[in-house]
């Protein structure tokens, strides 16, 4: 894991550490390079804690141990970005469409690289498995989210899966009250907070359905409610891009969630042709 993708797991578990671990968290994010020098006794007595706790913290970094963070920090802090060519910053309005091209290109990267760090293969295969498994599935968003409802939903129906997602929050409400619990209702928003989605989310809860949420807020009202959480990166690079960069990754987890289901269908190559048939004659 790199310094960027360390920034976007504190991002995503922002406001789940322990005081102590805060302590520890706050002491690496103040002067990252200084702690990549220090052993964990000598952190540990800075953030007045033990030393379990900074191990502790580190893991839940996503690293093995404080060593490896240790060794993150070192390897990844001295580099610099090509001079005149920032990795990341905002889109400016005198940029050129190359400047714009390679500042969106980073944006995207990182984020997607960031959110296959965050993602767990213990939380995927779950993910899947219950989605594989439901006799229908509605899918929730707003906005941008809302756009990779649609695109997950096409593609479900591509392989035979009964998946509708919805315009309005009203539509959403109406079909979540009649959901069962053979049913699977998936939530997509980026900040975990959209009142439409996750009112969308509770009462298909409500009505015994299982509920999974893509959000990059891992403490966010969605999350807290969600059975199963999947985590997009949650570093905010600028106004303009930023959204951008959410979408991808939010594309990139439907597409691996897609085909996982797809593998465990049986019928999904037969579908998946029909349907190409079913449209091929369509295309000149």
């Amino acid at each position: 894991m790199s310094v960027m993708n360390l920034q976007s797991r504190l991002a995503a578990l922002q406001g789940s550490f322990s005081q102590a671990e805060q302590r520890v968290i706050t002491l690496i994010i103040s002067d990252p390079l200084a702690i990549s020098r220090l052993g964990v006794a000598e952190l540990a007595i800075r953030a007045a804690t033990s030393t379990a706790t900074v191990v502790r913290a580190s893991r839940r970094l996503g690293f093995e141990g404080y060593p490896a963070l240790r060794l993150a920090l070192a390897a990844e802090l001295p580099r610099k970005a090509p001079a005149g060519e920032p990795l990341v910053a905002d889109i400016s309005e005198d940029d050129t469409p190359k400047q714009i091209l390679h500042k969106l290109l980073a944006f995207e990267v990182e984020g997607a690289s960031a959110t296959a760090q965050l993602l767990s293969g213990e939380t995927l295969e779950k993910a899947v498995s219950v989605l594989s498994q439901a006799r229908r599935i509605d899918v929730y968003g707003a906005g941008a989210s809302a756009l990779v409802a649609q695109d997950f939903c096409q593609k479900l129906r591509r392989v035979g899966v009964i998946a509708q997602t919805y315009g309005s929050t009203d539509e959403s409400l109406v079909s979540a009250c009649q959901l069962t619990s053979a049913d699977v209702a998936l939530a997509i928003s980026h900040s975990g907070e959209t009142t439409g989605v996750l009112d969308a989310l509770m009462q298909a809860k409500s009505a015994g359905a299982r509920t999974l949420a893509i959000t990059a807020g891992g403490r966010s009202p969605l999350a807290r409610k969600a059975d199963v959480v999947l985590l997009t990166s949650g570093r905010e690079l600028g106004f303009r891009a930023a959204a951008m960069a959410s979408r991808t990754s939010q594309l990139l987890i439907i597409d691996c969630l897609y085909i996982g289901i797809a593998q465990r269908l049986p019928g999904a190559r037969d579908a998946l042709r029909k349907t190409h048939d079913a449209v091929r004659q369509r295309r000149r």
